[in-house]
């Protein structure tokens, strides 16, 4: 059946609003971004000084020995896995881990040794031989300085054997240093005067070249502080900020956590499946409930309860969840109303996390928020059915309140441990972890408009096919 212009029209339309509902949205936060950036690097510092690190008296590093590359495995992650994933020889990474089988499932966070040597992109960035704009740059210094080794290449990449001896240079200046740093010479020598550990014979100048092994304070705050505002993007004028974070959500790349380095995306993919079980399991709950619900109210059925019904759709949309839901702890855990409990919620149970892992755990931890959730939405769904089509009303319940609906779950999973997006922003907020905010935050604000989007296409084709009939 051949779609008619009109509709497909209306649906490009659709398409069209949600991409701009979404610039929108991450022009919003944008804006936040923008607004909060002062306290937050204000945060750090403050922790910094807290930690009696305002300096720190380091040794200039000019050569190195080489050692592994590993990675962090994910929870049930295999080395046959990981051989797969990264396009390398499985008998390879079997020879660098002799103490791991193929097929063994390993724990979340296990190292796992992908390499045996360093690549020298990660080397120059590590021992700051450049900036991380400018790693290429430093792999072509460490290969200028280290004639006499041979470099192979594993992944496309460069990389140093370990137990190499690699020289990162042959003195740096104490404006080579500030450069790297994204700092100036003079906040250098202000913090080595004369007569300090790294300016004892008073000689030392912004030209003054450091050997291996020489000693010299650094400025933290300021080092700190300048990496903040360069991994914020904050150091650019506003036109440039705002143009890469466009570049950055479209292409979604929100940096490395600034508390664990991972990357931010990949954080928030480990709690995204949690969240969406949460919303699915509450959606299955509000539609059980609510078109029952819905139809009785209607008076299709008997008349005479009609009007209990919507009183009790009324009251189910009125319903204070947090509450109910901590009432219903209460009463189901042991220790509460009844002293044996109904069932004990595993508020840390890792395998109720996942229904794939154990139903019985997982609806125990997840019956609860998702009733409390799906209670708001089924009171909707009750009351729209009473007012015409129950496909058009049903899709109109969804459209209004679907917003609302995966605001209260994200809440709930604060009540009840499960560590989904709610969760983990409030976690990322508290420890000022900007990059995952903003990870958070537009991947919410996609899940929400994608989910309108597709109710929206759904009520123009139902609204398409009854004109026809």
């Amino acid at each position: 059946m051949r779609v008619p212009l009109e509709l497909r029209r209306r649906l490009a339309a659709r398409f069209v609003l949600a991409l701009i509902s979404f610039w929108v949205a991450v022009s919003i936060i944008f804006l936040l971004t923008i607004g909060t950036v002062g306290d937050f690097v204000t945060r750090k510092l403050a922790n910094l000084e807290n930690q009696g690190s305002e300096t720190r008296l380091s040794e200039v590093v000019g050569e190195i020995e080489v050692g592994v590359t590993r990675v962090s495995a994910v929870n049930g992650q295999t080395i046959a896995d990981i051989a797969a994933e990264r396009g390398l020889s499985l008998a390879d990474l079997l020879t660098l881990n002799a103490e791991r089988s193929a097929q063994e499932p390993l724990p979340h966070g296990a190292r796992v040794t992908v390499l045996a040597g360093e690549w020298l992109s990660d080397l120059a960035i590590k021992w700051r031989v450049v900036r991380p704009e400018d790693a290429d740059h430093g792999v072509a210094l460490l290969r200028e300085r280290n004639p006499e080794i041979e470099f192979p290449v594993s992944e496309g990449r460069s990389y140093a054997p370990t137990r190499a001896n690699l020289t990162l240079h042959h003195g740096v200046s104490v404006a080579e240093i500030a450069e790297v740093h994204r700092i100036s010479a003079a906040d250098i020598l202000e913090v080595n005067p004369e007569g300090s550990a790294g300016n004892s014979d008073a000689a030392l100048t912004k030209d003054s070249v450091l050997q291996h092994g020489d000693r010299i304070a650094l400025p933290m705050s300021k080092i700190t502080s300048a990496t903040i505002r360069y991994r914020l993007g904050i150091d650019r004028s506003l036109g440039d900020q705002y143009a890469q974070f466009l570049w950055d959500v479209v292409r979604f790349d929100y940096s490395a956590s600034f508390q664990t380095q991972e990357d931010s995306l990949a954080i928030v993919a480990q709690a995204l499946p949690r969240t969406v079980q949460l919303n699915l399991f509450a959606l299955i709950i509000a539609l059980a409930i609510g078109l029952p619900l819905g139809w009785l109210a209607s008076g299709r059925a008997v008349r005479l309860i009609a009007l209990p019904a919507r009183s009790l759709a009324l009251l189910s949309l009125a319903a204070p969840s947090f509450w109910l839901a901590m009432w219903a702890i209460v009463a189901v855990d042991p220790g509460g109303i009844l002293d044996d409990g109904l069932w004990n919620i595993p508020f840390t149970d890792p395998d109720a996390r996942a229904i794939i892992d154990s139903p019985a755990q997982f609806f125990a931890l997840y019956g609860i928020p998702a009733f409390g959730g799906g209670l708001l939405l089924a009171g909707a769904l009750a009351i729209e059915l009473g007012r015409g089509p129950a496909g058009l009303s049903l899709l109109r319940s969804l459209r209004n309140w679907m917003p609302v609906f995966i605001g209260l779950n994200l809440v709930l999973e604060l009540l009840f441990n499960i560590q989904g997006l709610g969760l983990l922003l409030i976690q990322r907020v508290n420890q000022a972890d900007m990059p995952v905010i903003i990870a958070v935050c537009a991947i919410i604000a996609l899940f929400i408009i994608w989910c309108l989007f597709v109710i929206d296409s759904a009520r123009d084709v139902l609204q398409w096919k009854e004109r026809r009939t």
